[in-house]
């Protein structure tokens, strides 16, 4: 039996207990959607979009470098799913791929964007193949990190993640009495061993203890139902970029991700870890720029 009800409803009685802080950047906002309230960041200007979500326990704040370079040229939506930072998720919402497109697309909608790129990282990256499987005629081109076929995503989670957390119930139980310790630890296998962390790992204990979440186990038990999904391939235009540095995926193989997008040109980042984009942004922005001029 599912035990989102768990994060669901502890993180309702957080709300009603201490709310949300009244101190974001001036940008940011709380929008209504169809599954919930979700934290967007938009530049609002008439610039071509790109959306990007952070692969938790980053939120919005971790991305914020990335953000302001990107807004060079383009308008930037950056915006945590549900179970994430401060957009809590609902009772119905259970991590699928199907539901996750619905909730982008609908902040897609709500938002009124008509056509955009997309920049998804991690096990996120399978959520916007869905998503551009199912409104291909309005996504540009798809930009990935860390994201490999389900197949080599399933020996990932094998390896990388605790078994507890694997467990209904059990594992929401762990993920509420150590939510900081997660996050924090996380940066410790995820970063190459010579950067510094502090600031990633700042971040993230500071969004929880200010009333954020990081709903690691709900998420965990929601994708391995899916990974034995024939999740299928997409046609859209895409680049899948990889940090060689990354402890948890020392044993993937990146050219995989093939099997969903035929069409990807893998580059590799060298001395990043699990989060090339924001490990190197300068870069990343570079690549996009690039990729999307031709």
């Amino acid at each position: 039996m599912s035990g989102f009800v768990i994060d669901t409803s502890r993180l309702r009685i957080r709300k009603l207990w201490r709310g949300f802080p009244n101190n974001w950047a001036s940008d940011i906002e709380m929008i209504d959607t169809d599954y919930g309230k979700i934290r967007v960041k938009d530049t609002k200007t008439n610039k071509p979009v790109i959306i990007s979500v952070p692969d938790g326990p980053n939120v919005i704040e971790h991305h914020e470098e990335l953000t302001t370079k990107l807004a060079e040229n383009y308008r930037v939506i950056c915006f945590e799913l549900p179970g994430f930072g401060f957009s809590y998720p609902s009772f119905v919402f259970d991590y699928s791929f199907d539901m996750t497109a619905k909730v982008i697309i609908n902040v897609m909608d709500v938002l009124k964007v008509k056509r955009t790129s997309i920049s998804f990282s991690c096990a996120n990256g399978f959520y916007g193949i869905t998503v551009a499987k199912m409104i291909p005629d309005r996504i540009e081109h798809l930009f990935l990190a860390q994201t490999p076929s389900l197949y080599q995503m399933e020996g990932w989670a094998k390896r990388s993640i605790p078994k507890p957390l694997k467990t209904p119930w059990l594992g929401q139980m762990t993920n509420l009495f150590l939510e900081k310790k997660l996050a924090y630890k996380w940066y410790n296998y995820a970063l190459p061993k010579n950067i510094d962390r502090s600031g990633y790992q700042q971040i993230a204990v500071d969004t929880i203890k200010r009333g954020g979440c990081f709903c690691l186990s709900s998420l965990v038990q929601g994708l391995s139902k899916e990974l034995k999904n024939p999740l299928g391939g997409i046609e859209i235009p895409t680049t899948l970029v990889w940090g060689n540095k990354d402890y948890t995926h020392r044993f993937t193989d990146f050219n995989s991700i093939k099997e969903h997008a035929p069409n990807s040109n893998i580059v590799e980042f060298d001395n990043c870890g699990h989060f090339p984009e924001l490990e190197n942004p300068t870069k990343y922005v570079s690549l996009i720029n690039e990729t999307l001029k031709k």
